[in-house]
């Protein structure tokens, strides 16, 4: 099985349109990268940034008659056979551009990427089954601060960029020798 494709980080920036208290039009920066996991005191591993996504995740749902915690979406990462803190994608305001920012700045814009194998079955012909590569998008949200600035579509785009890349050869596994 091919590795999960090392997604890249960057930073965007989205001019607004002028209001009627400001003739002069303001952009926003925001930097597109995966969530980190870093080691933590006792040699254990601390997932900072899951914790803050989940937090994330439960504030831009709140609005719900019975809204979901941060505990849900922290079970659908954590429940996940294949779970990837790389898969998860976020945009970070960065309204000062700095590197403090792109580490420790506000969530606005999350997508997750799921990974799944998935059986074709055996063929007539094959004893076989035929084992391929799947890709499925969850936790889409963005904070209402910052919608209607086509956050989502980035982040979507983003996630099926790397879908397609990393199953580019239609998802079937290599073996060794190349076959």
């Amino acid at each position: 099985m091919k590795p999960a494709l090392a997604p890249s980080d960057h930073t965007i920036t989205i001019p607004t349109a002028t209001t009627a208290e400001s003739s002069t039009p303001t952009t926003h920066t925001y930097h597109l990268r995966s969530l980190r996991s870093t080691p933590e005191e006792e040699g254990h591993q601390f997932h900072t940034d899951i914790v803050k996504w989940t937090e994330f995740c439960a504030s831009v749902f709140s609005y719900k008659p019975n809204p979901p915690p941060p505990s849900y979406f922290a079970r659908h990462y954590h429940n996940d056979p294949r779970r990837d803190p790389a898969l998860v994608r976020v945009l970070i305001h960065c309204p000062d551009d700095s590197e403090e920012d792109r580490i420790n700045g506000e969530i606005v814009s999350s997508v997750r990427i799921f990974r799944r194998t998935l059986s074709t079955g055996s063929s007539s012909s094959s004893s076989s089954a035929r084992m391929i590569e799947a890709g499925g998008i969850g936790e889409v949200c963005t904070s209402p601060n910052h919608q209607r600035r086509g956050l989502s579509k980035i982040l979507l785009k983003d996630a099926l960029n790397i879908m397609s890349t990393s199953c580019k050869d239609g998802g079937e596994d290599d073996d060794e020798d190349g076959g």
